[in-house]
């Protein structure tokens, strides 16, 4: 049956001012678009958009979707400015002897102006509790939690990690980065029935926000990898589209596993640094806030050129997480001396910090720049004080990126940060913080279609409403411009020519 939808706003993503009055789709697939007149006779169906604006599907090109249907579900602790309120929440919630984890705390937004440690948590004593700072690169846990882990004093930090210490040499708590692995390795396993759960719960959440797809990593996060990957394949069907990357621990395990079209397999993942708030990630020079502090590398240079030829053999492309400008430059280092697979390109994710001289070798590369808008309201002004002004150039330099020439994708990194498109759409667009970066609509919207279609090697597939492309549409009330962006709303979520949620007015 071919539907014909019509009656509104149309923005192909083909060109800044494209538009079209219809979209004749089948089976999935968008067939024809041109105009209403053209289109009526070959339709069996009309659906009238009623004045709304139509857009590619809305994807989210960094998403953790099982940690973002977590937040749904627990203690979200991004939202307290005090560790005294943060732990008398905390202790509402736990259940005495069982393991309590939760995570969002900030202390960039706390009164107390600092980590929490062990001292706050242990107020708690029977219950092993485990609180993640926002960035997911640091916990803290308590006494019992460390006791259960068998952590001392004399139990050496690992590479790519750090096990926090008072001055006066005490555990005070903290793990930093690959540390964190010495406590949450000893935290109960989770079972595939809770995962589907949570990503049913995540899924619903997301078509609501519009969003017809995700790209995302969770396969070394929930025990064996087949435990997540079953929920996935249980609840995974035709009403959302998944791209997996694969971590580094998980990669070769994984090659066996067959994609689909609503479920599919992509980049190995890899983490060269950690965050700028919790001061881990990998600079040049020092923090500018702490002298003698230049981040964490989470590999050593030959591990990360070991993990690199890996993919390489298996002719995929990679994945980086690199927020500091030392981590860009070790994996670019990797990438010129083991390229991609021909036809392929690697993703950089965050980017956060750049230099001119790594935007000129950035340039010879195949490579999709895969950013977070959503950021630069969360991390300013406080990121000025930990990079100094010399650094502030190619620092969340979202605009210079795309007028370079750079192929961007946008995502939300929730839970660190909320998965609302819109939220991060204004950040990109009216950015009150750092207004010379501020982007258009067009380019906004593109990092979430055609952007991310082009991150995983879908360009000609997905992101933009032309033929032959798939029938994923987002669809607001109005069409989007500076003033709007956060009022407008989601009418319709369409996935492969389905409507998978309609708002009720």
């Amino acid at each position: 049956m071919k539907t014909l939808w019509t009656n509104g706003s149309i923005f192909t993503m083909q060109s800044e001012d494209s538009m079209v009055e219809a979209v004749l789709i089948e089976k999935g697939k968008i067939i024809q678009i041109g105009s209403k007149e053209e289109l009526l006779p070959h339709a069996d169906k009309i659906i009238s958009l009623e004045g709304a604006a139509m857009y590619p599907g809305f994807v989210d090109s960094h998403i953790h979707l099982i940690g973002h249907g977590e937040k749904l579900s627990y203690l979200d602790l991004s939202s307290f400015t005090s560790i005294e309120k943060i732990m008398a929440e905390v202790c509402k919630k736990v259940t005495p002897g069982q393991w309590y984890i939760t995570e969002g705390w900030n202390d960039n937004q706390l009164i107390d102006g600092r980590f929490l440690n062990k001292n706050d948590l242990d107020v708690i004593q029977e219950s092993p509790i485990v609180l993640k700072r926002i960035c997911r690169h640091v916990l803290v846990a308590n006494s019992r939690a460390m006791e259960i882990a068998g952590i001392t004093e004399d139990t050496p930090s690992p590479i790519g990690g750090r096990i926090g210490k008072d001055e006066d040499g005490r555990l005070n708590g903290l793990f930093f980065d690959e540390a964190q692995q010495l406590i949450t390795s000893h935290i109960p396993p989770v079972t595939s029935e809770y995962l589907a759960k949570v990503i049913r719960l995540s899924i619903e959440d997301l078509h609501k926000k519009g969003f017809t797809g995700v790209h995302t990593e969770d396969m070394s996060y929930y025990g064996p990898y087949e435990i997540p990957l079953k929920a996935y394949r249980e609840v995974v069907e035709d009403q959302f589209k998944v791209h997996l990357l694969r971590h580094h621990l998980v990669f070769e395990q994984m090659q066996e596993e067959m994609s689909n079209e609503f479920l599919e397999f992509g980049a190995m993942k890899i983490f060269v640094d950690g965050s700028l708030g919790g001061r881990t990630a990998l600079l040049s020079e020092d923090y500018s806030d702490k002298s003698g502090t230049s981040g964490v590398a989470v590999h050593t240079e030959e591990k990360l050129g070991q993990l690199v030829q890996i993919a390489r053999a298996h002719n995929e492309c990679i994945a980086v997480h690199v927020i500091g400008d030392k981590a860009t430059e070790l994996i670019l280092d990797k990438i010129e001396k083991y390229p991609a697979p021909k036809g392929k390109k690697d993703r950089l994710i965050h980017v956060n910090v750049l230099r001119a001289d790594l935007i000129e070798r950035m340039h010879k590369l195949p490579i999709v720049l895969d950013i977070q808008p959503i950021f630069v309201p969360s991390d300013f002004p406080w990121v000025k004080e930990r990079l100094g002004e010399e650094r502030m150039e190619w620092a969340y330099a979202w605009k210079s990126l795309l007028r370079a020439g750079f192929e961007c994708s946008g995502g939300s990194d929730s839970p660190v940060e909320s998965a609302d498109p819109f939220v991060a759409i204004d950040a990109a667009v009216n950015n009150r913080w750092n207004p010379s970066q501020s982007i258009s609509i067009f380019q906004a919207l593109s990092l979430y279609t055609t952007g991310s279609a082009k991150a995983i090697g879908k360009e000609f597939q997905r992101g933009k409403i032309a033929q032959g492309f798939d029938a994923d549409f987002t669809i607001l009330n109005e069409p989007l411009n500076v003033d709007n962006i956060q009022q407008v709303f989601v009418s319709k979520t369409v996935v492969n020519g389905k409507i998978v949620y309609e708002r009720k007015i």
